[in-house]
């Protein structure tokens, strides 16, 4: 009767199951845990602001404290 579709049921949650588990070891594996750290040095194919956090940290000395135009000197470079 209905008992007999529970051996299925089971084998296609687990099917289900192993790509999500899977990515979180591989998630601790590489990245530390840390599924939403930014990284500028990363191909661009992975991370398109990577100029943006480049210039945040030349400019700011941190990546993560952006500011405007007020951060740039206004000595003319050389």
């Amino acid at each position: 009767m209905w008992w007999e579709i529970l051996p299925s049921a089971g084998i296609v949650f687990t099917a289900l199951l192993v790509p999500h588990l899977s990515y979180i070891a591989l998630n601790k594996i590489f990245h530390n845990g840390k599924n939403v750290a930014r990284n500028p040095y990363a191909p661009e194919f992975f991370n398109s602001d990577k100029v943006v956090y480049i210039r945040d940290e030349r400019i700011t000395g941190s990546r993560y404290i952006p500011q405007g135009l007020e951060a740039i000197p206004d000595e003319p470079c050389h």
